[in-house]
């Protein structure tokens, strides 16, 4: 299951970020558009094939119809994400143009560079003096990778649920897992009642795996025997805090 996810998230993750660039450099056309519109749709039956071919192999039956909406939902929202990703795009560099003129301005620069920055905003060729590399790709990326993580774990639920109402948490056993979520590994929820994560910053999650923000977690199918926690918490501490 884990290498599934592992396989397919950072091929989305790249379309997502080729497509955040021409958004930074102002190339986006009706070619680009219908490009991403259809990487989607091909991403999200990829990885749903390889999610039904998996379960299948452990003698589950996938039935398609309890997929379709889940799939259809997803591509929808990539419609939002790319219009999310053109507006946090123009904030950024109107941003990066302003901090840069207010520095500029209170060091006494040169007129030159002034104008520059002043010409490269009014033209929208703020990426000749800012790059996409070192100002939206970090962002980008992780907006793609999460996207990834969604329709997976979206459809990793619908088709256990078809054959249990509980799971256990997983994680990707790595230094990236949050300590938060190394405190749920391996326990049992119901899917009408996953855990809520309260993080020091007062800041409140209650999901499934994979529905944090960042998260890489997924659930794998229990018996109705296992005993589900309930009304589970997790608080986030300091030291937890200290060791991110």
């Amino acid at each position: 299951m884990i290498d599934i996810f592992e396989k397919f998230a950072p091929a989305w993750e790249k379309e997502v970020a080729r497509f955040a660039e021409k958004i930074w450099r102002n190339q986006v056309d009706d070619d680009a558009v219908r490009i991403y519109n259809n990487k989607a749709v091909l991403f999200s039956k990829r990885y749903r094939y390889e999610l039904e071919k998996y379960y299948r192999q452990k003698g589950m039956k996938v039935y398609r119809g309890t997929l379709d909406g889940w799939v259809e939902e997803w591509q929808r929202r990539q419609e939002v994400l790319k219009e999310n990703l053109q507006v946090i795009a123009k904030e950024k560099q109107n941003k990066l143009i302003e901090d840069a003129i207010n520095d500029l301005q209170r060091t006494e620069k040169s007129q030159e560079m002034l104008n520059k920055l002043y010409d490269a905003k009014e033209n929208e060729t703020v990426y000749k003096v800012f790059s996409f590399k070192d100002n939206f790709a970090a962002l980008s990326k992780q907006k793609g990778s999460d996207s990834a993580y969604e329709l997976g774990t979206g459809i990793n639920e619908r088709i256990i649920q078809q054959y249990s109402d509980r799971y256990f948490w997983r994680t990707q056993r790595d230094k990236r897992v949050r300590k938060t979520h190394q405190k749920l590994a391996d326990k049992c929820f119901l899917f009408v009642d996953p855990p809520k994560v309260i993080y020091l910053s007062g800041r409140e999650h209650v999901g499934n795996p994979g529905t944090d923000y960042g998260c890489r977690c997924w659930a794998e199918i229990a018996s109705t025997k296992a005993i589900a926690l309930q009304h589970y918490v997790v608080r986030e501490t300091k030291q937890d805090k200290k060791a991110a």
